[in-house]
């Protein structure tokens, strides 16, 4: 069974997908006025590939230091910031050489807090990378709030980029926990002000909070600033606002931020770290995904996953050499691979028991599968805790069995006594 490290990871990982490609997606839109305009207009999907910024690299650090810390661990944070930092990739001027003194040795500690003439930096870096850290700790808004300070603090000591990093985690972490019902804009926002400390940023998404439902994006990005200036409270307020209007829909969500222009890798990339969290990595667009540039692989590749099987359907895993699971009947619209052995043996003695053909044999399957693949996908608790499982769409079926490692594998059979 899945840890509740595991399952705060998948969290993490799947708000990095959808923050990725929401890079990506708005970084493809820095071009000629008129042309953004038609493309926008024309909803024309920009040409592949699409590569990321330094948000999704900073972001990448994020989850990694989640991963092996389970919590922000600023120093090793700080040297991953430094050891993947990648000037191609569209770093601002202060974080270049902040970056590079880190790599060369010095402390975060005084670099960070000397930034500007000792104010510190307000920009939007600390928010753009952030939402991971809301998934992650998402059952506790409390330590989201502390552990979004933490990471911003390496990097971004002002008070206003501190309210901006803590503003798109609360988010983040809210969109989750509100996955399965649909608030509404103001609803959200307001679930979130109560966390961010007083400042223009809190003050911008009052005004968010406000605004009609017929106002414009353009209007809605003159008042509450489109990250033009590349600070957090000219960037955080509009990009919860455009996340808020489409919370269900990705999608939708990232063309109504990139439709505000400004700083639109970092906008789209905060939208859609928050949004991800409400649809499911399975609410990005499959060509979306496929047009950004892969996103590293981390230490951790696959998950075991377990499902119980009758003989006819072991036969046919057979037939495949163990590598892939029969295409589903049109009953079976649903493929379910559970995360916990006990779980699937408990269906396949329940199988058994209401089997009416003699000596009936169920088994239990155990094989493992690619973690990026599955960060698409939300895991599903069904009854008691240990009852976890991936509900994958008949159609995915073959892409599932594509990222499976290895071989399908018998672990334990159960037969219906004969007497």
């Amino acid at each position: 069974m899945l840890t509740t490290d595991d399952l705060r990871l998948i969290r993490a990982q799947s708000s990095l997908e959808g923050l990725s490609v929401g890079d990506a997606f708005g970084e493809r839109f820095f071009l000629h006025p008129d042309v953004v305009e038609s493309l926008i207009v024309s909803r024309a999907i920009p040409a592949s590939p699409w590569y990321y910024t330094d948000d999704t690299q900073m972001a990448l650090s994020i989850v990694s230091t989640l991963q092996e810390y389970g919590e922000i661990n600023q120093d090793y944070l700080a040297q991953s910031f430094a050891k993947q930092y990648d000037s191609e990739r569209g770093y601002g001027a202060a974080m270049h050489r902040l970056l590079t003194q880190i790599r060369n040795g010095e402390s975060w500690h005084k670099l960070a807090s000397s930034l500007f003439d000792g104010q510190g930096s307000y920009g939007n870096g600390a928010a753009m990378r952030v939402a991971p850290i809301g998934a992650f700790f998402a059952e506790d808004l409390d330590l989201v709030v502390k552990q979004a300070q933490a990471s911003a603090e390496i990097t971004h000591t002002h008070p206003e980029a501190i309210a901006g990093a803590i503003a798109v985690a609360v988010a983040a972490a809210w969109a989750w926990r509100l996955k399965d019902s649909l608030p509404s804009k103001e609803d959200f926002l307001n679930l979130v002000l109560p966390y961010v400390p007083d400042s223009e940023v809190s003050s911008k998404i009052h005004q968010a909070v406000n605004l009609s439902e017929n106002t414009s994006v353009q209007s809605a990005a003159t008042l509450l600033g489109n990250g033009t200036h590349v600070s957090a409270q000219d960037t955080v307020p509009f990009a919860l606002w455009c996340a808020a209007q489409h919370l269900h829909n990705y999608e939708e969500a990232l063309w109504l931020t990139v439709s505000g222009l400004g700083d639109r890798d970092t906008t789209c990339a905060i939208a859609g770290g928050i949004v991800a969290l409400s649809t499911g990595v399975s609410g990005i667009p499959t060509a979306w995904v496929q047009a950004r540039e892969p996103l590293p692989k981390g230490d951790r590749e696959t998950i075991a996953l377990f499902r119980p099987i009758g003989p006819k359907e072991l036969a046919l895993i057979k037939e495949s050499g163990d590598r892939e699971f029969p295409p589903r009947l049109p009953e079976q619209p649903i493929f379910y691979p559970v995360l916990n052995e006990e779980y699937a043996a408990q269906i396949a003695r329940n199988w058994n028991a209401a089997s009416t053909d003699t000596g009936y044999i169920g088994y239990v399957t155990r094989f493992q599968v690619r973690a990026e693949f599955l960060s698409r996908y939300s895991v599903k608790t069904v009854g008691g805790s240990i009852h976890q499982e991936y509900w994958i769409p008949a159609e995915d079926l073959p892409e599932f069995n594509r990222n499976i490692v290895g071989l399908i594998e018998v672990i334990s059979e159960f037969r219906q006594s004969t007497t």
